[in-house]
């Protein structure tokens, strides 16, 4: 039987991605406007979980979402209200089944769901009062010493504890426990308390219940068996604690709890389930490559007749219809190429819709009015190039905001609405994808990004000088730079920004700041269409020839020696008022000095991000399309050559890196 379902792993996976996505979106529309649509919408998709994960096997993800369909069940009959604690606890059980579908694709043991299944059921017995702790958020501090502990050999448990409802002075019996946790456990790291029912409530009630985190070198059993039969406990959940995670990694909450790992025995638990990587194509671009196929067996036949005919009579007489046919075929491969480029494109909504969670979970955190609107999710970009994506906006949207928009408070004295806005936008220009990500927050002074710059050594006292507004700016791309004067748990404004630039550029596109303080900043992203075919410009360099990407190449000149200057020790030229510095791509690349028989030299001027240089070769031969291939492991690590390509004689030519050589 076992045999015959993992035929229909893939499947699966790949209907709970869709089913979740659904979920997700639907629970942030419910926040903001509450339908029973929308409330219908999650049932049904909790419920196409349950079902496939029963018949999967799967059921530690079953009994979860039998739980959540629950829940929904109860809201659509009881109709409460709509309130925050009741999303955030669906989030929750969200994040909770978004866990079980990692393990599950992994292989590794999966979770008990226990605690977040007691939270729906105390939810759905006192809606008005439930309101559960959250497990402690780690500041920079606490983060490290919890990874020195780490390092030490203990590990990090959660322990969640509920105090006896007839239990007097509860303030009091909670610092009691604290101490007992750290005589059994060991170092507190980091406490929580539950919220306050509602204002003006009894202080005490709020220590009913906590969340603990501690470093412990005891196992979960030892220790819950030295913390059992505590006076005025009703329970002690003692689980595993994950911090949350570093930018870039799957997006949960840090309200998600940490669960403990679960005996049950589940049919291929233990076993990596590989899935295969795959993408939706319409029908109708299929029958499209299909009738591309039939009409090229059509020109194929054509050209074996005229052969035959070529050898039977002169062979000059069928060169005109040569010609001809080859037009055509020329036509119907381009029409070809572009459908099949055309099948790895999906919308950019795949990767904006994971943004708008992102956005709820850091306003929430920051305690900020922000919202998110997206615009252009139909635009197409390769789906390779969509995944690799994800983590440079998250760095963005983190930062803006982190330390872009200001809180209400700040934003109402500054004339502003209290509602900070993030926009995120794309859309095709000519033969690129460009995304914006702008805030209207407070926007980046130049003259403190300088001064952060020159305290930590980043640029000189020279430089600092002749820096213009817009290049003091960029700078917050350089590693470590940042001008926090203390580490956020979210982000600081620079800090991953040298991550961003260096992803941004493997993907051999640029990025631009434009930024005005008190008014915002706007960051945007230019990228190719696909990473699997490129217009290339073709140069000679030492009688090779090499390709450098057109999206990499700013422009083309020819330059007389003598324009050639000497800034600070190194070769420059000047270009519309800017220093560009100036490389000889033969000595670059290490190739043989070959005679110049022209009076002028042929520069490209190449950009990378927000870098700029030129590069003298030989001979400009001019640009055409070209197939990038693999060079393969086993010429080891070329930094400076992203693939090579077969020219239309024959010959192989290599495709240069332009990020590499523009930054080295």
């Amino acid at each position: 039987m076992m045999m015959e379902l993992s035929a229909y792993r893939d499947i699966f996976i790949e209907e709970l991605n869709e089913q979740l996505e659904r979920i997700d979106q639907s629970l942030l529309a419910l926040e903001h406007a509450p339908t029973a649509e929308l409330i219908q919408t999650i049932f049904r998709a909790a419920h196409t979980i349950k079902g496939s994960a029963s018949t999967m096997g799967f059921r530690e993800m079953s009994d979860l979402t039998h739980e959540v369909e629950y829940a929904l069940e109860w809201v659509r009959e009881k109709k409460p209200e709509i309130t925050g604690i009741l999303i955030d606890t669906l989030f929750r059980a969200l994040d909770a089944m978004k866990l079980l579908r990692s393990q599950y694709v992994s292989g590794g043991e999966f979770t008990d769901c226990s605690a977040v299944v007691a939270e729906i059921k105390a939810l759905i017995n006192k809606p008005a009062e439930a309101q559960p702790v959250r497990l402690p958020v780690l500041d920079a501090a606490e983060r490290l010493q919890a990874e020195e502990a780490v390092a030490a050999g203990y590990s990090l448990l959660a322990l969640v504890v509920t105090l006896r409802e007839d239990c007097q002075m509860k303030a009091a019996r909670h610092y009691i426990l604290l101490q007992r946790i750290e005589e059994v456990c060991g170092p507190v790291i980091a406490t929580a308390l539950a919220p306050s029912p509602a204002p003006g409530a009894d202080e005490d009630v709020r220590y009913s219940q906590f969340a603990v985190v501690a470093a412990s070198p005891r196992e979960i059993r030892q220790v819950s068996e030295q913390l059992a039969g505590e006076t005025d406990v009703e329970s002690i959940v003692i689980t595993p604690f994950v911090p949350e995670p570093a930018a870039g990694t799957d997006i949960q909450t840090t309200s998600v709890p940490v669960l403990t790992e679960s005996s049950s025995s589940t049919p291929g638990k233990g076993k990596s389930h590989e899935v295969q990587s795959t993408v939706r194509v319409s029908v109708e671009r299929l029958d499209h490559l299909m009738n591309l196929v039939g009409e090229l067996l059509i020109e194929q036949t054509s050209l074996a007749d005229l052969s035959t005919a070529g050898q039977r009579n002169d062979p000059a007489k069928v060169l005109p219809d040569i010609g001809s046919i080859s037009d055509h075929m020329g036509g119907i491969i381009k029409e070809l190429q572009e459908g099949v480029m055309k099948t790895r494109m999906l919308p950019m909504d795949q990767l904006f819709n994971r943004f708008p969670r992102l956005v709820r979970d850091l306003a929430q955190k920051l305690g900020k009015d922000i919202e998110l609107q997206i615009q252009g999710g139909e635009t197409e970009l390769d789906r390779m190039i969509i995944e690799e994506l994800s983590d440079p906006l998250i760095h963005l949207i983190r930062n803006s905001a982190d330390h872009g928009i200001e809180s209400p408070e700040v934003r109402v004295q500054q004339g502003k609405a209290p509602k900070g806005r993030i926009t995120l936008t794309s859309f095709h220009e000519e033969n690129q994808v460009v995304i914006r990500l702008e805030d209207d927050g407070q926007g980046i002074d130049a003259a403190r990004i300088t001064a952060s710059a020159l305290s930590k050594g980043i640029i000189t006292e020279e430089q600092a000088g002749y820096l213009t507004a817009q290049e003091a700016v960029s700078l917050i791309f350089e590693p470590g730079f940042s001008t926090a004067s203390e580490v956020s748990e979210v982000s600081g404004r620079g800090v991953g920004m040298d991550i961003v630039r260096s992803q941004i550029g493997r993907l051999n596109g640029i990025i631009d700041i434009q930024t005005e303080p008190g008014a915002g900043t706007l960051f945007t992203i230019r990228l190719p269409l696909t990473l699997a075919i490129i217009k290339g410009l073709l140069v000679n360099v030492s009688g090779r020839v090499l390709i450098l990407p057109m999206y990499n190449v700013a422009e083309i000149v020819r330059i007389s020696p003598e324009e050639i200057q000497v800034v600070q020790g190194e070769q420059a030229i000047i270009n519309h008022g800017r220093i560009v510095p100036l490389s000889w791509l033969r000595d670059k690349l290490h190739y043989p000095r070959t005679e110049r028989r022209s009076k002028t030299i042929p520069l490209v001027i190449v950009r990378s991000v927000d870098r700029i240089a030129a590069f003298a070769v030989d001979e400009i031969i001019g640009n055409q399309e070209v197939v990038i291939k693999s060079l393969g492991a086993y010429l080891g690590t070329m930094n400076h050559l992203s693939g090579a390509t077969i020219l239309g004689n024959g010959r192989v030519a290599l495709i240069l890196d332009a990020s590499y050589l523009v930054s080295h």
